[in-house]
C-alpha cells in the first residue's frame, strides 16, 4: 500500500512539473513571422465600397465601407490607398490589410471630390467642388496650402519637376509651385472653355481637352499655347503621350490620335458612343486600349488606329473608366458592375467580380515590393 501511494505521489508530481513546464510565461526569442501580400487590384465603385483583389484569381483579399459615392480613382503613395468620396472625405487604408489608418475631412456637401488626387514629396492633391485645389500634409493631415480657382474643379492635376498643373470649370489651365502653391502661370480661354480633362505632360509640354471641342498643348515653363486640334464634341477623355503621339477619346464617338509636335492628326477610330474613358498605352501589343460608351473596351493599334480586338460587356453597359494594362492582363470595370480581367493580347475574360456598383473609376495595381501603379485617368503622365 506505501508503494502504491509512493508511485501515485510521484506520478502526480510529474503530470504537475510538466503541466508547469507547459504554462510557463516564458517567450520564444525568435522573431515574429512577418506577413507576406501578393500584388493587387484595388477598385471602388458608387456601392460606397472599395475592393482589393488577387491580380490573377479575383479572389477578394479585403473591402471596407467608405459611407458614400466614389467617382475618383483610388491613388496609392507610400503603402497607403487613398480613396476621395463625393461628400468630401479622404480615407487612408492600409493598401495590405485594408484598415483604416485615418480620414480627412472637408467640411461641406460644396466640397464634392469627383477628381483623383495624386501624391508629391508627402503632398496629397486634390481638386474639389468649390473651386479650390488642395495640398495635405500626408504626415500630418493637415491643409499645407490651397489655391482657388473661379469654378469648380472636376478634372486631376498632374506634377512635374515640382510644378502642379491642374484645370478648371472657369476654362483656366493652371501652374503652381507643388511645394508652395505659388502661382507660376495661366493659360485662360477667356471663358470661351471649361475643363472636365486631366492634364498630361510630355517633356516640355501640357496636353489637355476641352469641352468646347478642343485639344491644346501648351507649353511648361510658361503656359503659352502650341496649338490647337478642333474635334466635333466635347473632350471629357484625359490624353495620353505615347510614342510621339496624343491619343485621346471623344464624344463625337472617335478616338484620335495626333503627332504630338505639330497637333495633326494621324488616325481616328470610329466606335458606336461617346467616348469618355482614358486611353492607355500598352507597349507589348503595341496597342492603345479605351473603353466606350457603346459597351466594349477596344485594343487599337498605335501606328493606323485598326482594331485588334474588343471586347463587349454581356449587355453592352458603358465603360467610361480608363483600363489598366499590368503583367499580360487588362482589367476595365463598367456599368454592369462588373471589373473584368482580360487578356491584353486578345480579350478574352480571364475572371471577373460582380462588386454590385457602377465602376466610374479606374482601377489600380498594388505591388507591396514596389511603388503602386495608377492608371491613365489619375494625373500621371504615361
Amino acid at each position: 500500500m506505501k508503494h502504491r501511494l509512493f508511485l501515485l505521489s510521484c506520478g502526480l508530481l510529474m503530470v504537475l512539473s510538466v503541466g508547469l513546464f507547459s504554462c510557463s510565461k516564458t517567450m520564444s526569442t525568435d522573431p515574429p513571422l512577418t506577413p507576406t501580400y501578393n500584388p493587387a487590384i484595388i477598385i471602388s465603385s458608387d456601392n460606397q465600397f472599395v475592393y482589393s483583389f488577387d491580380l490573377n484569381t479575383g479572389v477578394k483579399n479585403w473591402e471596407f465601407n467608405v459611407n458614400d459615392d466614389v467617382f475618383s480613382s483610388p491613388l496609392l503613395y507610400n503603402g497607403m490607398v487613398y480613396i476621395a468620396t463625393l461628400n468630401g472625405t479622404i480615407y487612408k487604408l492600409n493598401a495590405n490589410t485594408g484598415k483604416q489608418v485615418t480620414k480627412f475631412i472637408l467640411s461641406n456637401a460644396a466640397y464634392q471630390l469627383m477628381a483623383t488626387p495624386i501624391a508629391y514629396n508627402n503632398l496629397l492633391f486634390f481638386g474639389a467642388g468649390d473651386g479650390t485645389l488642395y495640398a495635405v500634409d500626408t504626415l500630418t493631415d493637415t491643409v499645407a496650402w490651397h489655391y482657388g480657382t473661379g469654378n469648380k474643379i472636376v478634372s486631376s492635376p498632374t506634377v512635374n519637376n515640382g510644378k502642379l498643373i491642374f484645370a478648371s470649370y472657369d476654362g483656366n489651365v493652371y501652374c503652381v509651385d507643388a511645394t508652395t502653391g505659388t502661382h507660376l502661370w495661366t493659360y485662360t480661354t477667356n471663358g470661351t472653355d471649361s475643363f472636365y480633362s486631366s492634364p498630361a505632360v510630355n517633356g516640355l509640354f501640357v496636353f489637355i481637352g476641352g469641352l468646347n471641342s478642343t485639344m491644346y498643348e501648351l507649353r511648361l515653363n510658361d503656359g503659352s499655347e502650341v496649338w490647337q486640334f478642333h474635334t466635333q464634341a466635347a473632350i471629357q477623355s484625359s490624353p495620353t503621350i505615347y510614342g510621339g503621339h496624343c491619343v485621346f477619346g471623344c464624344n463625337d464617338y472617335r478616338v484620335y490620335c495626333l503627332d504630338s509636335i505639330k497637333g495633326k492628326k494621324i488616325w481616328s477610330d470610329s466606335t458606336s458612343d461617346r467616348v469618355i474613358s482614358s486611353p492607355v498605352p500598352d507597349p507589348d501589343n503595341q496597342t492603345i486600349v479605351v473603353g466606350s460608351d457603346d459597351g466594349h473596351v477596344y485594343a487599337l493599334n498605335i501606328l493606323n488606329g485598326t482594331t485588334k480586338w474588343s471586347f463587349a460587356s454581356p449587355l453592352k453597359f458603358m465603360f467610361e473608366s480608363s483600363p489598366l494594362v499590368y503583367n499580360g492582363l487588362l482589367y476595365a470595370g463598367g456599368f454592369d458592375k462588373y471589373l473584368y480581367a482580360l487578356n491584353s493580347s486578345t480579350g478574352a475574360i480571364v475572371w471577373k467580380q460582380n462588386i454590385n456598383g457602377v465602376i466610374r473609376c479606374s482601377p489600380v495595381v498594388y505591388n507591396p515590393g514596389a511603388a503602386g501603379i495608377n492608371s491613365g485617368i489619375s494625373g500621371y503622365t504615361n
